[in-house]
Order: structure tokens, then sequence, then C-alpha cells
């Protein structure tokens, strides 16, 4: 995909993200992720960075040393106070943002970039305004690129390799093939990936390859089955307090929007497919083993889609929205940019 949008003025480079001053209002951000881990160091750390400057100093991020509680309760964290600034993953909260579980689904798209401009545009088409982010002011969406499935032990070649198989997933749509094809879901943030398979909980884990090196497994899993499209793409939300963000001057609030939506959105994509690209050289090094999903288990997957997909255009029926049109939408958008 060309950077279409970047030479369209939308795009915010990294390299233009700097250090700023004393700002005069502060967003502590809770980070449930490593400090070091490289969406951090190419992604939020960079935006605080760009957001301070850009505000000469009036507007400043304090990076806590610890999370202040589990992934999925970080928008309540933020809404009541107790933080800032945060991000959080859709799947870790299937009941609650559930309008968003489309994000997930399997066989979607190869390239982050094209997949988190087009989740943000289908928000923004969709879902603004309606309520999900109640009490946080929303920076903007992403994706992370094509998941793949990660073995100890062997490679996953055939549905029946798979059957008793203990495997982390995160959100809903990995955790349904996982089950299907006889395995056991173990649902877990994506930190706790290194004890669970150092200790032998789990078999394998579902994860882009960004995974092996942000978080230090890539000499547990040495087996990788990919398929077509990804076995699902994550979908995340980066966040801030709202009524923080309401007591900034509209300067300050117009210097948060040049960093927001569309422009997050391409700057979070292009650092999940770095990442990958990353994840995946060291795992090459590594002289690990890689494998294509065979014509059964993509035709399995499929299936477990059109299920998903049902479920999801009933689900938002009851919420008066054509959950049809948001996935013509977001599929098709996905395609268009993945072709330019």
């Amino acid at each position: 995909m060309k950077p279409v949008l970047a030479a369209a003025g939308v795009a915010v480079a990294l390299t233009a993200f700097a250090p700023a001053s004393q700002a005069a209002t502060e967003f502590a951000f809770s980070n449930w992720i490593p400090w070091t881990h490289k969406l951090s160091t190419r992604l939020l750390i960079p935006l605080m960075d760009v957001i301070e400057k850009r505000t000469e100093g009036r507007v400043k991020f304090r990076k806590l040393p610890k999370p202040l509680g589990h992934p999925r309760a970080h928008m309540d964290i933020v809404r009541t106070g107790q933080a800032g600034a945060a991000f959080g993953v859709h799947g870790y909260s299937p009941k609650r943002l559930r309008a968003y579980a489309f994000s997930e689904f399997p066989l979607t798209g190869e390239d982050a970039v094209a997949t988190s401009v087009a989740f943000q545009r289908t928000h923004d088409r969709f879902f603004k305004g309606k309520g999900y982010y109640k009490g946080v002011h929303l920076i903007g969406l992403n994706t992370h690129g094509p998941g793949v499935i990660h073995h100890s032990k062997k490679l996953i070649k055939s549905i029946a390799d798979m059957k008793g198989q203990k495997i982390r997933t995160g959100g809903p749509a990995p955790l349904a093939i996982v089950t299907a094809w006889g395995g056991t879901s173990i649902r877990l943030p994506a930190p706790k990936s290194y004890e669970v398979l150092s200790t032998g909980v789990v078999d394998g884990v579902t994860f882009p390859y960004e995974a092996l090196t942000g978080f230090k497994i890539v000499n547990l899993v040495k087996f990788h089955t990919e398929l077509p499209g990804g076995l699902y793409n994550s979908g995340f939300y980066t966040f801030i307090a709202q009524k923080k963000y309401d007591g900034l001057s509209a300067a300050d609030k117009q210097v948060i929007a040049s960093v927001s939506g569309e422009n997050f959105a391409f700057v979070a994509g292009r650092v999940w497919n770095q990442n990958d690209a990353d994840g995946l050289e060291a795992a090459k090094k590594g002289g690990h083993t890689f494998g294509k999903a065979s014509a059964e288990m993509v035709a399995s997957v499929k299936k477990i889609k059109a299920n998903l997909e049902a479920r999801y255009i009933a689900d938002l029926k009851k919420q008066g929205i054509n959950g049809a049109a948001v996935l013509k939408f977001f599929y098709g958008e996905v395609a268009k940019l993945q072709k330019q």
C-alpha cells in the first residue's frame, strides 16, 4: 500500500515527534505493556512527545511506572480520573464494545495500515457519537497485523493438529476458531504470554509476529501457521480523560485533533507493520518453522467467520444499527486501501 495518506498531508511523521517543555495540564498515562515495548517506543511515547512539543508545553504526559489495573479496566480507570490516558483492546471487552467486534474477524487483511485506517473510517461513519467511549476523549483506533498461530512443539498443519492443545487467545474470534478445532482457549492479556508459555500452562499463542520480540517469546514458540488475511486482527483504541481534554484551549485541542483519527490510525498501522517485520525477522534468524494453513483449515475459518458475522449483524440490529452495512463498508475500505 502506498502512503497516500501521508501524501495527502493527513499522516503524522514519526520523525517529527520531539520532547516538550513543562506543561500546564498533565495526563498520567497508564500503560499495561512495558514502556520498552516497541509499541510504546514507536507509537505511544512519540505521540505524547509531539503533543507536548506542539502545545509548547501546555499539555504534558507522565508515564506511570506500572499499569493501574487489568487492560480491560483502563477506560474506567481514565474515566474515573485515576489516570489521564491509556489504550485498550476491543476484544478484551467483548460485551461492552461488541459493536467493534468486526475489527478482529479472520481473513480480513494483511496490512495493518489498511485495516487500521479502514477501522477508523468505519467508526467515524457508523459509531462516532454513540456513547461507546463516554467519559473519555478518543484519540484514534487501529488494528495490529494479521494474527498467526504460534506453537511451542509443532506446526499446526490441520484441524486435527489443534485437538487437545491449550492456546492463549485474546478476543472472541481466535477463541471461536481454537475451540471449533478441538483446542482449549485460555483467554489472557498479552503481557501474560511469556509466563504461561515458559511454565507450560499453554502450548501456543495467537498473535501477530510482533509479539515474538515484543513479549520476548521468540525462543518459546518456534512453529508458526499463517492464514491468508490473518487468523484475526485485534482492534485497539487510544484515549485521554474527557474532563481534562474539555479544559484545554481551542488551540491545544486542535493540536490533539491533528494527531488523532485517520492520522493516528495511519501511523499506528505503520508501526505495527514495522513491529511485525521485526518479529518475523527474529523468527527466521532463529531457524523457526513456518507453514500455511491447509485448505481444510481455511474453509473452516470461512464458516466460522460467516457465523461471527451473522451474530454480529443480529446483535447490532438490536441496537438499531445496520451491521451488514458496517461489514460491507469495512471490508470495502480494507480492500481499497490494500490496493493503493
